[in-house]
């Protein structure tokens, strides 16, 4: 056939990993190299340094430092040997072994000095590399350090995350002392405009604000009292109030605001300023979430006020590839939201701050009837069924926040079919009509816990330290962990063609979210909020129409920003 002409192409796919692996193996026996680098410590002189015997032509091919330093007409081109003093050796080994191998070991000893070197050595995969593993390491001790050292470098991403870090925890940071390695106290005089500047800083009070303003400037009162007033522009004195006078009023005895700001106060006390835009924490409110169909955006309630709210959703655009049926959802204490989709290995994670999903590494295994839970930094995954064979499994899943990384840990002893997970106190409980399994996550072991002996299984969720089912309807029973006991409390209410009971923790208070749907079929959700003094579940209110899409929803309760809604 005139299609079917000229000589066949033919690709080795091994070709090109073999070829690296044996260009690797000369590198180790120190076969066929012509360059020597030498890594000098700073402040040694030549021959003092560690030697790295090399192949030019795979430093150069790697490495475009290397490229421009042999194939640019420099020195360095016609030498056997090269020195470096801008690097340690330890650095160096790693990332020549990256030129080889393209694999990189990082750790949280090395990862800094590894940024720099590879950001030096114009390592672009290494450097972000470095970037992305110290952003997933952002906590309360480190977060100023880091903002920091992305400063130093210039790294626009990593300096936003970290800024986005401490906006989001700026009420912790300011409470925190000296003790700690790096503070607030510690930002140089524009890192700290630039974070005091933030509309997303997630505080209640402007007091806040004044508080890390006033810190920072008696850390250095010497040298950072000419800058008062810059920094004192940055608080929004008009979100003061009359509750705040004393607070004021108490700034005006410190020194440092009597001989440098002494006036921005007394405005303050006036309150003669514009009115700025409020702080993005001000309006952060906790709402009840509902997950209904995947192709829907999910929909925010306050259940109080019924004010409505709509969150996107990262599984509309799945949906119409039929791959997506259902989702599962945990939240952390920061109020990140992690939803896993079924019967694919997608999981995602909801920033309130910044309202976007970002999705994270792809699950092990593909599950139907699944459930998540999240525990100090990790979550875990379990239940369900294979969606193609139907078998039931008992693996279970651990993914870790930190290193966006899935492992396999301690299978469950039985199989879980129509359950819930409850988190009390950094230990998991797997529950259903006839079993209750504890997880330690400490001692990857499961523990059998006494069960809770009904025919039917509708949901449950933690409470003061205890996990609240709704089972047999309208019983609802009360499991102590730490007595091992269960004990029932008053019943649900109910109300003929109630097809949907959810118990949920919402703002320390418990309650129950029921639907059902009316012969005019636009369904109803009714709240009750659980009285524990008086036994008593109360009446909150009734929305119709609120869950068009599925009455079948299931719901969280998270903390968000309504002004980042719709």
């Amino acid at each position: 056939s005139a299609f079917f002409t000229g000589p066949e192409e033919l690709k080795d796919s091994a070709h090109s990993a073999a070829l690296l692996a044996q260009l690797k193996s000369f590198y180790d026996a120190k076969l066929l190299c012509d360059v020597t680098i030498e890594v000098v410590t700073p402040g040694s002189g030549p021959g003092t340094g560690r030697l790295f015997p090399c192949n030019r032509n795979v430093l150069a091919a790697a490495c475009p430092y290397f490229k421009s330093m042999f194939t640019g007409g420099m020195y360095e081109s016609q030498q056997a040997s090269v020195t470096m003093h801008d690097v340690d050796a330890e650095s160096f080994e790693v990332l020549v072994d990256y030129c080889y191998t393209g694999r990189v070991a990082l750790s949280e000893a090395n990862v800094e000095r590894l940024y720099a070197a590879s950001d030096m050595l114009q390592l672009e995969y290494v450097r972000e590399a470095c970037a992305s593993f110290i952003a997933r390491r952002l906590d309360l001790t480190n977060c100023t350090a880091i903002l920091k050292f992305a400063d130093a470098f210039d790294h626009h991403k990593l300096r936003s995350q970290a800024q986005s870090f401490i906006a989001d925890n700026f009420k912790q940071l300011s409470q925190m002392g000296s003790n700690r390695e790096e503070t607030l106290a510690d930002l140089t005089l524009a890192q700290l405009l630039a974070v005091l500047r933030l509309d997303s800083l997630d505080i209640e009070s402007e007091r806040t604000v004044c508080h890390v303003a006033v810190q920072w400037l008696e850390a250095g009162p010497e040298e950072r009292g000419p800058s008062a007033a810059e920094v004192f522009k940055c608080v929004r004195w008009m979100h003061f109030t009359e509750k705040d006078r004393h607070y004021l009023e108490g700034l005006l005895t410190k020194p440092i605001m009597k001989k440098h700001c002494l006036d921005v106060i007394e405005g303050a006390l006036q309150m003669r300023y514009e009115k700025p835009p409020q702080r993005m924490g001000m309006c952060a409110k906790e709402m009840v979430i509902f997950f209904g169909h995947p192709r829907d955006p999910f929909l925010c309630c306050d259940p109080y006020s019924g004010d409505l709210y709509t969150l996107p959703s990262p599984l509309i655009s799945l949906v119409h590839t039929g791959t997506v049926t259902s989702s599962a959802v945990c939240i952390s204490p920061d109020h990140d939201i992690y939803l896993a989709a079924q019967p694919r290995k997608d999981l995602w994670v909801y920033k309130p701050a910044q309202n976007s999903w970002q999705q994270l590494a792809d699950r092990l295994l593909c599950r139907a009837g699944l459930n998540v839970a999240y525990i100090d930094g990790y979550v875990y995954v379990l239940g369900g069924r294979d969606p193609v064979t139907g078998v039931k499994l008992k693996e279970v899943e651990c993914y870790s926040v930190q290193r966006n990384q899935w492992v396999l840990v301690e299978p469950l002893p039985h199989s879980f079919i129509s359950f819930d997970l409850v988190v009390i106190r950094s230990y998991l409980y797997a529950v259903n009509s006839s079993r209750v399994f504890c997880y330690d996550p400490s001692h990857n072991t499961w523990l059998k816990c006494n069960s809770l002996k009904r025919r039917n299984f509708q949901d449950a969720c933690a409470f003061n330290d205890e996990m609240y089912c709704v089972c047999d309807i309208p019983v609802v029973k009360v499991y102590n962990p730490f007595r091992g006991e269960w004990r029932q409390i008053r019943n649900i209410p109910l109300v003929s063609g109630t097809n949907n009971y959810r118990v949920i923790n919402h703002g320390q208070k418990l309650l129950l979210i029921t639907s059902y749907t009316p012969q005019w079929r636009k369904n109803q959700v009714t709240v009750y909020e659980y009285n524990t003094r008086e036994d008593q579940w109360i009446h909150i209110g009734a929305r119709f129409g609120l869950l068009q899409f599925d009455s079948h929803f299931f719901c969280v309760s998270a903390r968000v920003f309504p002004s980042c809604l719709e």
